[in-house]
């Protein structure tokens, strides 16, 4: 599914199949109508934040009522509650997955007596309010609802959850949260720290035009779909420390004016695309797992190839030698399987015998080879001038670019034969070449520019 554009809001409507869906609403009688989202433009107004307590899900989410920071006991009550009342929406893939994740209790549906009790329940944690208890089936939808206080979502269990434009003026955590269905929090304004750490998102993930105020965390978070945070402004320190991307991660036009930490990240399937963006320069790279080329076709390698050029781009813009070279050397490696075997051998030479001019070390052992590989070949061509010599000319060889081999050599070099000749010009040349490339890889190294 594409992520949604700018001017889109999200509202809940019936299938046109249901006949009957109209009178349903009106009358509030059961039926079979699921709702389904539907897209509509609304670019000139905005709704006005509505309160959570005015909000069905979240009455549902607080039913035996609002938990102080320390009451541990009433936030675990409200979580189980919320997740056996969704229980029965879940495929046997994510069963499975929430097995092994939290108590067997918390995913077990409750019966029809029970489920009695917790209609009751809200309708007195609802009080006067107007609201009917949603259905399983509902999408959860928090559209322009206003949290005045810290929302705690952690380890809740959400189907297709809808946080369009809603408003956290305090804290948002949803550490260890599994998101079943669609999560969509497009618009959102965040004030407070907001916490994803760990948490799960089955399909996709969409944060297209959020604001982020403070440090928002996502650490460890798994994301099974793509990830969309098109345009989003991340005004405090962003962490994605050890988050695992299944599929697309999009940043473009977003603003990151914080050190963004991507550390031990995985990609899988595509390097997070910063068409547009502004990197803070404190963003942080390393021990990133980045997508395999093999088994990708053409046009996934290509959409590669421009997602690094442009990562590379970036950090010479803000002169990140380091990381500069490694997303080139992304590129190359892309560009060498776009041509193939024949055309892309220039690459793969390159690579071979420096790591695309990040290495000294690669071309030092291969000129070390080139000159003990010499050194044999010219005392069987020339047996003459004797194995010390032959070693000697084999150094001078491969060093040619320093010019002693006339100084040191002269008098053998003139006296060598055709077959020595020609094992002697190879190793000029294939000596000049690891020369520059020894002088690159330590340019590169100690950032020498």
């Amino acid at each position: 599914m594409t992520d949604f554009t700018a001017g889109e809001s999200l509202v809940l409507t019936l299938p046109l199949a249901c006949l009957s869906g109209t009178l349903c609403c009106i009358l509030r009688i059961p039926c079979n109508c699921k709702p389904q989202p539907t897209l509509m433009t609304n670019s000139t107004e905005k709704a006005t934040p509505k309160p959570a307590e005015e909000n069905p899900w979240y009455l549902l989410a607080t039913l035996y009522g609002v938990p102080s920071l320390d009451d541990d006991n009433l936030r675990l009550q409200n979580r189980v509650a919320w997740n056996r009342f969704y229980a029965n929406e879940w495929t046997d893939i994510q069963r499975k997955y929430l097995a092994n994740k939290i108590d067997a209790e918390e995913i077990t549906p409750f019966d029809d007596n029970e489920m009695e009790e917790i209609r009751l329940k809200f309708a007195r944690r609802a009080g006067k309010a107007a609201v009917d208890i949603p259905r399983a089936d509902q999408l959860i939808n928090f559209e322009d609802c206003h949290f005045d206080q810290d929302f705690r979502f952690s380890s809740y269990i959400l189907k297709d959850a809808y946080f369009t434009h809603a408003k956290f003026s305090q804290g948002a955590y949803f550490s260890n949260a599994t998101f079943c269905g669609e999560a969509c929090f497009r618009g959102a304004n965040f004030a407070g720290e907001v916490h994803f750490d760990s948490a799960k998102f089955f399909t996709s993930a969409h944060f297209s035009n959020a604001t982020f105020e403070r440090s928002m965390y996502f650490r460890h978070a798994v994301f099974c779909g793509e990830a969309y945070f098109r345009s989003v402004k991340f005004k405090g320190r962003t962490n994605f420390d050890s988050a695992s991307f299944e599929r697309e991660v999009i940043f473009s036009g977003a603003e990151l004016e914080a050190a963004t930490d991507f550390a031990d990240c995985r990609f899988e399937k595509s390097p997070p695309q910063f068409e547009g963006a502004t990197l803070h320069p404190r963003t942080n790279w390393r021990r990133v797992a980045w997508p395999r080329l093999k088994g990708l076709k053409p046009a996934d390698v290509e959409a590669l190839t421009d997602a690094y050029c442009i990562l590379k781009l970036e950090m010479d813009k803000q002169k990140r030698h380091e990381d500069e070279l490694l997303f080139f050397a992304k590129e190359l490696e892309c560009r060498r399987r776009e041509l193939g075997r024949f055309k892309g051998l220039p690459i793969s030479l390159y690579w071979l015998t420096s790591d695309y001019g990040r290495s000294y070390y690669w071309p030092f052992l291969w000129l070390l080879s080139l000159f003990n590989a010499g050194a044999p070949a010219l005392f069987f061509l020339q047996p003459d001038i004797g194995w010390t010599k032959s070693v000697g000319l084999s150094a001078v060889n491969c060093l040619a670019g320093f010019g002693l081999r006339k100084e040191l050599m002269g008098k053998t070099v003139e006296s060598l034969g055709t077959g020595a000749l020609i094992v002697s010009g190879i190793q000029m040349v294939l000596g000049l070449i690891l020369l520059f490339l020894i002088g690159l890889g330590l340019r590169n190294r100690f950032r020498m520019k």
